[in-house]
């Protein structure tokens, strides 16, 4: 009979935010050494061109990977910033969720069928994705700073001995709070890409693959890699020019190129590096999209799925 199975469910905001912070937590953690090789190839990348270097000096992740191992620390030292990175990517996975769970149960009861349109829920989301953006973004200066730190010359590194080191001294040595927001803008824009070059391409290999197969084990796997690629083409150029702005000094003379505005980043990395400059770093940049998705989906859906059937669904409504 029709009304013989539980026919809605959904998670409440206290099971949202409890799974999403802590799963956060552990791609995080898995994904820092990829991060940290990432974004040291941008930093050797920036006006190699100028330099009269060749490109694959610059971008090939095994050789950097291997210098930077070879300097000493062990694989410790790939998490130099972690806690900065730690704190960016579960203060904006907790704001962002929070908000969304607790405006979408506010008015979703008002609208017909119980939820809200498509178009809703993505401007829903897109507004409160940006807030925790903008909120987090200190700690994402705070992160790229630290891991490119290694990479610039021993006389002008900064040495931040943690996250919270870092923000009080761009406080105080780059005129106030203000200067924590540098590249927000930057950042905002990227996860905001990055939310729809995942999702979308995402849900649609999904789809094409189980009309074709059906429903087998390698959907999520084929549709996360297809993803992850499109989420590489069209956010690494954004991540390229926020890690030049973020890492910059505000002494010019410190930097090897000093930009203006977002626009002359754009035009100075094709001028001295060409099409390359906006890929820096794609290989480990890839690899972190994946394997982040991946985590993300598996972990997550596993956990659903086994409280839908605690709460009686059926495994057709699973």
């Amino acid at each position: 009979m029709l009304g013989s199975y539980k026919r809605y469910w959904e998670p409440s905001l206290t099971e949202v935010v409890g799974l999403s912070v802590p799963v956060g937590a552990i791609a995080t953690f898995l994904t820092q050494p990829l991060e940290f090789v990432k974004t040291r190839i941008q930093v050797r990348t920036e006006g190699i061109g100028l330099r009269q270097l060749r490109n694959e000096l610059g971008v090939n992740p095994w050789r950097i990977f291997r210098e930077i191992h070879e300097t000493g620390g062990g694989l410790s030292h790939f998490y130099y910033g972690f806690d900065a990175a730690l704190y960016s990517r579960l203060g904006y996975l907790f704001i962002r969720n929070f908000l969304y769970k607790a405006i979408y149960d506010q008015v979703k009861p008002v609208k017909p069928f119980n939820d809200l349109t498509l178009r809703e829920k993505a401007v829903l989301s897109g507004s409160v994705g940006a807030f925790a953006a903008f909120v987090t973004s200190p700690f994402e200066l705070a992160q790229v700073r630290m891991i490119a730190d290694g990479g610039l010359p021993q006389s002008i590194r900064r040495n931040y001995k943690s996250a919270f080191d870092a923000i009080n001294r761009i406080q105080v040595e780059e005129g106030g709070s203000s200067a924590l927001f540098r590249g927000a803008f930057a950042h905002v824009v990227k996860l905001a890409a990055l939310n729809i070059s995942l999702t979308g391409p995402y849900d649609y290999m999904k789809e094409k693959i189980w009309l074709v197969f059906g429903d087998f084990g390698f959907n999520h796997f084929l549709a996360l890699t297809w993803a992850s690629f499109w989420a590489t083409v069209f956010t690494l150029p954004l991540d390229n020019v926020q890690t030049r702005v973020l890492k910059a000094f505000p002494d010019p003379s410190k930097n090897r190129l000093n930009y203006q505005n977002y626009l002359d980043v754009f035009k100075q990395i094709y001028f001295y590096e060409r099409i390359h400059g906006f890929y820096a770093g794609a290989i480990p940049y890839y690899g972190k999209m994946f394997l982040t998705a991946w985590l993300t989906c598996t972990l997550v859906n596993g956990v659903m799925d086994s409280q839908k059937r605690a709460a009686g669904l059926e495994e057709w409504q699973i």
